[in-house]
């Protein structure tokens, strides 16, 4: 299953890694012509493949959800919870409502007030021929959506976390919603999240 890094400029000049993936050198060196690597937000204790050496490697601090506190501990040096990342004007942090990991959503405004949102697993995108047999039978794949596995394991309030999708859909400015797993949906946004949320 394909994955995705979001990396945020934040107005101080430094940077924000929602997630971590490996980068070759030549990239690293493109990523810090960006602004000086600061901060890596983790989603939530099973997404940390690559955290601790990418944290490591460019000394940063690690921020994740209070609900899965002490299994990143375990893993990883954590500087402190979703709480106590440093604020931003343009970057507002969200736990996913209901979800048991308390994984984090992201509203990010850009220049002329362009919203995209960034999630981890609580909501997918992925495309048939990009995984295999078995994800698509446990009902990975197809249009945005709160995938099967996720409703039954990792969410606990069904009712509350359709009434945040709805929410996000009606954000003004709303421009993309750029999911960690599949494509990035950069038209009919707010009617996408409603589908997503209407099954729940």
């Amino acid at each position: 299953m394909s994955r995705r890094m979001c990396i945020i400029r934040r107005a101080d000049g430094t940077l924000l890694f929602y997630n971590a993936m490996p980068l070759d050198e030549k990239a690293l060196e493109e990523v810090k012509a960006w602004g000086k690597p600061a901060i890596l937000l983790v989603a939530h204790d099973q997404h940390m493949i690559d955290a601790r050496p990418f944290a490591e490697k460019l000394e940063l601090k690690v921020f994740g959800p209070k609900e899965c506190e002490a299994k990143i501990r375990a893993r990883i040096e954590l500087s402190g919870t979703l709480e106590d990342v440093p604020s931003d004007p343009a970057i507002q942090i969200e736990t996913a409502a209901g979800a048991k990991t308390g994984e984090p959503v992201l509203a990010v405004t850009s220049a002329g007030g362009r919203v995209s949102l960034l999630c981890s697993d609580v909501l997918m995108n992925a495309r048939p021929q990009s995984m295999g047999l078995f994800p698509r039978l446990l009902g990975f794949s197809g249009p945005l959506k709160v995938v099967p596995i996720f409703r039954m394991f990792l969410l606990k309030d069904k009712k509350a976390l359709k009434a945040q999708i709805q929410r996000w859909s009606e954000l003004p400015g709303l421009e993309r919603v750029v999911p960690f797993h599949g494509d990035i949906i950069t038209s009919g946004v707010s009617q996408a999240l409603r589908a997503a949320s209407a099954p729940l």
